[in-house]
């Protein structure tokens, strides 16, 4: 685990060091809901996440989430994410617990800014903060999710891609997460310079051991505006579902409050 991480932490490196310099404000994205930006941000965001597990059943998640993004460059940005997840299913004790932290590094790039495209990639870490006994996150794994994302904008559009390979490492006797190949799509549009509605799509499909060829995809319509015109704050809110007969859940609300500094 450790030589793959210097590997990878070499690799970033490198690579910023040949970064651009400078930024393309025409190239700065907003931020879907359920899809990542392509664009390193300076910025924190508040999300509260409710998913109804089973349907007909009182089996529901509560998980409200911190993100902080620091762009230490125009091309070079570190997130972080901070969720803590409340489980209730119904005739079992309530529970809660932190859940699996994540560290994302992101670098853009901006060899086609003249075609309204912008190129991205990195690698996401997902942290042991989590409870193996309470089966919120783990305590014990850590994922390791190398990705790559295109953004084109245009004036009334934005349409944004992601694709990342998720590993999980540090695996133990009987554990069961299997690598998967993940996907995010999302199309914002902007009627107003501070209304955009937009629909995405997320999903995983398994690429080995027991998850193998398993395949779950979510739609998920919402919308996002800027109160009173700020320059700093969004909101936004959507809801999404399964399309796929495999789920993870039944159904699934976003709120979100972004402050970009």
């Amino acid at each position: 685990m450790r030589r793959l991480s210097f590997l990878v932490l070499t690799v970033i490196l490198a690579t910023t060091v040949q970064a651009q310099h400078h930024h393309d404000e025409e190239l700065h994205f907003s931020h879907p809901l359920i899809a990542e930006s392509p664009s390193p941000d300076t910025k924190v965001r508040f999300d509260y996440f409710y998913r109804r597990l089973r349907a007909g059943e009182r089996a529901t998640e509560h998980t409200p989430r911190v993100e902080f993004e620091y762009a230490f460059r125009p091309s070079f940005s570190v997130e972080v994410n901070v969720p803590y997840t409340f489980r209730h299913v119904e005739g079992e004790a309530r529970t809660s617990h932190a859940d699996s932290i994540d560290v994302a590094l992101k670098i853009a790039n901006f060899a086609l800014k003249d075609r309204h495209v912008l190129l991205v990639y990195g690698v996401e870490f997902g942290l042991p903060t989590g409870s193996d006994s309470r089966g919120i996150g783990s305590s014990h794994i850590i994922d390791v999710a190398p990705y790559f994302g295109a953004g084109l904008k245009k004036e009334k559009v934005e349409v944004v891609g992601f694709s990342s390979v998720s590993v999980p490492t540090n695996k133990r006797t009987g554990d069961r997460d299997a690598t998967t190949f993940g996907y995010q799509l999302s199309f914002l549009f902007k009627p107003t310079p501070s209304i955009q509605p937009l629909i995405e799509l997320d999903g995983k499909t398994g690429l080995n051991g027991l998850e193998r060829g398993n395949t779950v995809v979510n739609l998920s319509p919402g919308i996002k505006f800027r109160p009173l015109h700020s320059e700093h704050w969004q909101l936004g809110a959507g809801v999404g579902f399964p399309i796929t007969n495999r789920h993870e859940f039944n159904t699934r609300a976003v709120v979100s409050t972004f402050y970009h500094f």
